[in-house]
């Protein structure tokens, strides 16, 4: 991910804004959190900060981690999070929390043998009984929807074009965004590789890193059907789950 999220990020929201409900999400997370009692949270892979932003304003005390330095400078500037500069696969807290997040992809950064390490690190995070709620992206959606396919979006300041090619566990993304500054138009190239996950793969990894898998949903909270685009996972981490 090193090539990523650099002149992105500063487009992100605009581009994000029409398939990204943050706000019912965050419905979805936050009933979750008042289930457990949650006061404190982790929002790993936060990217611009949209669900770190809504979990504050609802009262949470909130640490946000990404690995990339210029979505982070983005997020820092809604609210008060605590930002830390942290790859994922390395998720490191100091003081153990009352739930994780990870919303909109984030997961999908990961290779298939990173699943259950990343998970891993999550269970140590966590507090024993606390939850963990994250989505992916369907093998659906990224073989069937984005897999092969070019998309184009013309905003008010850039144009993003977006040309993908899947491979059996894989969709690589190149982004070519055009910023108009006054007329003249910058170039901007952007690398991505998203993991194609099973449902049972993520459910078995969970289990193995000593979560219950509570339950498994479609775009948070909706019915699961073999066509929906967003799986989301709520687990929580059993009492006394042995990790390494």
């Amino acid at each position: 991910m090193s090539n990523s999220y650099t002149i992105l990020s500063k487009y992100y929201d605009e581009f994000s804004s029409q398939d990204c409900d943050y706000v019912r999400w965050s419905q979805y997370l936050l009933s979750k959190a008042k289930l457990h009692n949650v006061k404190t949270a982790v929002d790993v892979a936060c990217g611009t900060g949209k669900m770190t932003e809504l979990l504050c304003q609802a009262g949470l005390s909130v640490t946000a981690t990404d690995a990339s330095s210029q979505m982070l400078n983005v997020a820092s500037g809604k609210c008060k999070a605590t930002f830390v500069l942290q790859d994922m696969r390395k998720l490191q807290i100091l003081r153990k929390t009352d739930m994780v997040t990870c919303v909109n992809d984030g997961v999908n950064y990961l290779k298939p043998d990173e699943l259950y390490p990343f998970f891993v690190r999550v269970a140590d995070s966590l507090n024993d009984g606390a939850p963990f709620v994250f989505d992916i992206s369907s093998q659906y959606k990224l073989t069937e929807i984005l897999g092969n396919n070019v998309f184009y979006d013309d905003g008010d300041s850039a144009t993003l074009l977006w040309t993908n090619k899947l491979s059996s566990r894989s969709v690589t993304m190149d982004i070519t965004l055009f910023e108009n500054q006054n007329g003249l138009y910058r170039r901007f190239d952007e690398s991505h590789v998203q993991y194609i996950h099973k449902q049972f793969e993520v459910e078995q990894a969970l289990k193995q890193a000593g979560f219950a898998v509570a339950e498994v949903t479609a775009d948070y909270g909706l019915p699961l059907k073999p066509t929906s685009q967003r799986i989301t996972f709520y687990a929580v981490k059993k009492c006394g789950a042995a990790t390494e």
